[in-house]
């Protein structure tokens, strides 16, 4: 992701280079830059966020380009430096709708009265800090039990790292200046001042504009075990572990077991009939969930049991048949970015 200073640069790459030293009054003849441009130039790998928002959003499914509601997806949490140190971007026309696309209501500048000509502005962020998720596994519980329907091999785009902005600058004109507000509520924040009179600066801000997807395979296996009778013994294999109903209150709809696997690894689990669990990891990328419904006969149970095997894949595993993958992009390295 790092910038080759010896190779030639493209006229883009020369406008973000020198924008943030241009004065206002040059930016009515300078080029726009709006989050994708930006993004696009400094690190291909990566995704600009549109709007920018709040929230790093790790651990989502891509759907259609948008990340899911739910992260089903978790893991080992930590944070590294950009190999760049602050993004600065160009509006040439803030109501033009491409400072509100990159922005949402993070940034907004209202319409002044008596003013029609084009009023413009820069956006700089700075104090860059990038979340990431390793390790990555699925946390099938809840709406993500049901997320793979189908025993086999799917392959999956998910979030597993996004860049945030501590500090948020904006210079532009008067006119621009008295009109511009920040959404605080939602990406947090204080004022303070600005390097230029009618500027505006924001630290303490968290707000992510970019991320990257990760691919993955997730191999999701199940295993049904009707009649099963309660007590020791009487065990539901899946691979490299097994279930048994220990317990059973039929008049509180509860039940009591464990969750043994190879090396040794036991785990006491509990529930309500009819209703999925916490999904337990056992292994790296390995997750189990089950599921007790009330059997056939006295004593009996049906057990549903689930596993998912959750691994790192290369992208052209995720590009959709018929599709290929943007020129230049590649897998993020895995060892942390460069301060």
């Amino acid at each position: 992701m790092k910038i080759d200073d010896h190779r030639k640069r493209s006229p883009l790459r020369l406008a973000v280079a020198t924008l943030a030293a241009l004065p206002l009054t040059a930016c009515a003849t300078t080029a726009t830059v709006t989050l994708d441009k930006a993004i696009e130039n400094l690190a291909p790998d990566y995704r600009a966020r549109t709007p920018a928002s709040g929230s790093a959003s790790l651990g989502r499914r891509l759907l259609g380009g948008q990340p899911e509601t739910n992260a089903c997806f978790d893991g080992e949490q930590g944070t590294a430096a950009p190999s760049w140190s602050k993004v600065t971007l160009h509006y040439g026309d803030v109501l033009d709708g491409k400072l509100s696309g990159d922005f949402g209501a993070a940034v907004k500048v209202a319409s002044s009265a008596g003013v029609s000509s084009k009023q413009s502005a820069n956006i700089t962020l700075t104090d860059l800090v990038e979340s990431r998720l390793s390790a990555v596994y699925l946390d099938a519980s809840g709406a993500c039990t049901s997320l793979f329907a189908e025993t086999g091999t799917s392959y999956v785009r998910v979030l597993t790292r996004a860049i945030k902005a501590g500090t948020l600058e904006v210079a532009a004109e008067e006119a621009v200046a008295a009109t511009l507000t920040f959404d605080t509520s939602s990406i947090g924040g204080t004022s303070v001042s600005a390097s230029s009179t009618s500027g505006r600066k924001l630290q303490g801000t968290s707000l992510f504009f970019a991320d990257y997807p990760e691919c993955f395979s997730v191999v999701y296996q199940k295993k049904d075990c009707a009649g099963s009778a309660v007590g020791p013994g009487n065990v539901c294999d899946l691979d490299a572990c097994s279930f048994n109903i220990a317990a059973l209150d039929t008049a509180g709809a509860a039940w009591k077991g464990k969750l043994s696997c190879e090396g040794g690894a036991s785990l006491d689990l509990g529930g309500t009939l009819g209703a999925w669990g916490e999904a337990q990891k056992t292994a790296p990328g390995v997750t189990y969930n089950v599921r007790v419904l009330k059997g056939a006969f006295l004593g009996t149970v049906n057990i549903d049991l689930r596993r998912w095997v959750t691994r790192s894949e290369s992208p052209d595993k995720c590009v959709p048949p018929g599709s290929a993958p943007r020129p230049g992009r590649a897998r993020a390295p895995e060892r942390p970015l460069d301060p």
